[in-house]
């Protein structure tokens, strides 16, 4: 990615309650980000409470909605131009049964759940490299989002749609050519 100012973005991984993901993983996957986006990531060393204002009974899940709106009324604290919250809760929008992630176009804040990105969340048996696969592609595709990236047409593009898993399974972990040249540089931060 091409990049015309010295001023790199920031983007700190924030992890709200319990995490399925571990911090040398967590590691694997910012470094990812730093080389995808041309950015500096650093993890918040704290783990942020889940918001229980967002758990809604009837659905058994979270509205992504309110946890959105939470890391918004804090994203100051957190001291970077992105924030990427990390949860291991099965989040949703209203007008969908569930979500991978969810985040502001474009804009400051970004979350993603790793709740359904487990095999074994499909009945099958734990593949760490498989679920550690998918994470990137939803933390990538999340990002790309609040850097101002559409949803792509082009399935093997990581901005591809997940309407279900096997979308997630399918699309790369790279940006297809078209949305790699559409990406923002840190002048337009």
């Amino acid at each position: 990615m091409r990049r015309t100012s010295s001023e790199k973005n920031t983007v700190r991984i924030v992890r709200i309650g319990n995490q399925s993901l571990r911090k040398g993983e967590l590691n694997d996957i910012c470094d990812r980000i730093e080389s995808v986006f041309d950015a500096e990531c650093s993890i918040l060393d704290s783990i942020v409470d889940v918001p229980q204002r967002a758990y809604d009974s009837h659905r058994k899940q979270y509205n992504a909605d309110v946890v959105m709106s939470v890391l918004r009324s804090r994203a100051d604290e957190f001291g970077a131009d992105k924030i990427l919250a990390i949860v291991d809760v099965d989040l949703y929008v209203p007008y969908l049964n569930f979500i991978f992630g969810q985040s502001e176009f474009p804009g400051k804040v970004a979350i993603v759940s790793t709740h359904r990105l487990k095999p074994e969340f499909y009945g099958l048996k734990p593949n760490r490299r498989l679920f550690l696969e998918r994470c990137l592609k939803e933390c990538i595709h999340e990002l790309g989002h609040s850097f101002g990236l559409s949803h792509c047409s082009n399935s093997q593009c990581v901005m591809f749609f997940s309407n279900s898993i096997v979308d997630t399974d399918l699309k790369g972990p790279t940006f297809c050519p078209k949305c790699e040249a559409t990406l923002p540089t840190t002048e337009s931060k």
